[in-house]
């Protein structure tokens, strides 16, 4: 009887040592596994797990990305672009937005073509079609903004990039068909609504050589008015609404 009784509490001592070496190897594998994969992974039903990317590094300023803003001018009836600096972000378009909602540099003779209190609510990019979830007062005029002129102020400016093409509008998650009287479904760039920036001009000493004279004349220089370039011209002729 007695040997039984030892017998079965030697069993007993193997079998609980057992188990401890068996759980201090599970143990072992979940924690020195490095992540790879782990006796628990398998046990949930994974693989393996998923390593995470490494941190970004602090921006500085050479990480800066140089952008352009297209704002209206002075009348409304144009576009103008301003460059801005962007500091390094995970997403330059929506960077891009918010900077664009803000208006322009003070100092400069344009204006925000849409209501500074506008929000961005969401900005998404797929197949070179950027979806922007706008707030309702994108709606709203500003001043004398033309309507046009507004629409592809955001246009323009995400289509400077090279992944987006063209351009939907939401307003608070609802699909904008239309700006007032412009079809809003197929949004490219329209770079005809860019007001053209003249280049200063000098006008030339042309010589002129009288016959029988070794004498240079400077030639006319009084002002020439050169005709209007196609880019300043507003093809559309859309004066604001007052309403």
């Amino acid at each position: 009887m007695k040997i039984r009784i030892w017998n079965s509490f030697l069993m007993g001592v193997v079998l609980f040592s057992l188990i401890f070496i068996a759980g201090c190897g599970t143990l072992e594998t979940l924690v020195n596994k490095d992540g790879a994969s782990t006796a628990f992974g398998d046990f949930i039903g994974g693989k393996s797990t998923t390593v995470l990317p490494a941190a970004t590094s602090v921006s500085t300023s050479s990480d800066a990305k140089s952008i352009f803003l297209y704002f209206a001018d002075s009348t409304g009836k144009y576009l103008v672009k301003e460059q801005r600096l962007l500091p390094q972000t995970t997403s330059v378009a929506r960077e891009t937005v918010n900077q664009w909602l803000k208006g322009p540099d003070e100092g400069t003779n344009s204006r925000a073509s849409v209501p500074t209190t506008t929000v961005l609510l969401d900005i998404a990019i797929k197949d070179n079609i950027a979806i922007v979830d706008l707030s309702k007062e994108f709606l709203k005029p500003n001043s004398n903004v033309s309507p046009e002129v507004a629409l592809y102020g955001l246009v323009n400016t995400l289509t400077q990039f090279a992944t987006v093409k063209q351009v939907q509008i939401r307003i608070e998650g609802k699909a904008l068909l239309k700006y007032g009287a412009i079809d809003a479904t197929k949004l490219i760039n329209k770079a005809s609504l860019i007001k053209a920036v003249a280049a200063p001009t000098t006008n030339p000493i042309v010589p002129n050589t009288n016959k029988g004279l070794e004498v240079t004349t400077p030639g006319n220089t009084s002002s020439r008015v050169f005709p209007e370039s196609p880019s300043s011209i507003n093809l559309f002729n859309y004066p604001p609404s007052s309403t």
